[in-house]
């Protein structure tokens, strides 16, 4: 059994059972959103389509308590928070690193009364404007990671809240990452052959390891999962979880 395990999460489809953002996006009458916006996303990128769904949300008096009652109702993973807590409770460092926003991470976790367990979120930062309307800015700005997006890198963030940790004097016996989409993918082919990559199955994670090389794809022990329970069960025989 180890300790000193980082236990790093995506959040939509891993801690939360849904897609925040696409969960904000359904509060609008789909006749609401114009042609030129359905597809904003693929031209100028997901941040700029979810700006202006958040714009129209507060042009049709959506407002903040509306959008996030939406958000704090999403179902947790199944499991997904009691392995949250024992994780925390064994001394294991979590962090999230998800492509959602500050606001319905903060909100969502509070609901739960988890957000003591988690020690650092990385994700695109929001706030409300003087008059309600929330604004997501880009987390950061990269165009040197071809399988990441432009405002978010995750295995970067990954390996410099790693560094930063060792600075400070804190190493991992291993790196645990767990999440669903193509964005995990990144941070999962920078682990060891000591760390675990948990793909959620039949998620878009999975898929696109299955087809890599196997000279291309991580070196991590790789585990999937289904629910909370499951990923648990895999977790307790490499990774202390009294």
């Amino acid at each position: 059994m180890h300790r000193g395990v980082l236990a790093a999460f995506d959040f939509d489809h891993t801690i939360c059972d849904d897609n925040t953002d696409v969960v904000a996006r359904k509060l609008l009458p789909d006749e609401r959103i114009p042609e030129n916006v359905k597809g904003l996303y693929k031209s100028s990128g997901w941040i700029a389509y979810m700006s202006r769904i958040l714009e129209l949300l507060h042009e049709n008096a959506i407002d903040a308590r509306r959008i996030e009652n939406a958000i704090v109702g999403i179902p947790a993973v199944p499991g997904m928070e009691a392995l949250l807590v024992a994780l925390h409770a064994n001394g294991h460092e979590i962090i999230i690193i998800s492509d959602s926003n500050s606001i319905f991470i903060d909100r969502w976790l509070r609901s739960r009364k988890l957000e003591h367990v988690v020690s650092r979120i990385f994700t695109n930062p929001a706030r409300y404007d003087d008059d309600g309307r929330m604004r997501v800015d880009m987390y950061h700005t990269q165009h040197t990671c071809q399988l990441s997006t432009v405002n978010l890198c995750k295995g970067q963030i990954l390996m410099d809240y790693i560094n930063e940790r060792r600075e400070q004097g804190k190493r991992y016996e291993r790196i645990v990452y767990v999440g669903d989409g193509k964005n995990d993918l990144c941070p999962i082919l920078r682990l060891s052959q000591t760390d675990l990559a948990c793909p959620r199955k039949r998620y878009a994670l999975i898929e696109t390891l299955s087809k890599l090389p196997r000279d291309a794809s991580t070196k991590a022990k790789v585990i999937p999962w289904d629910d909370g329970r499951d990923l648990r069960r895999n977790l307790e025989q490499i990774v202390e979880l009294r």
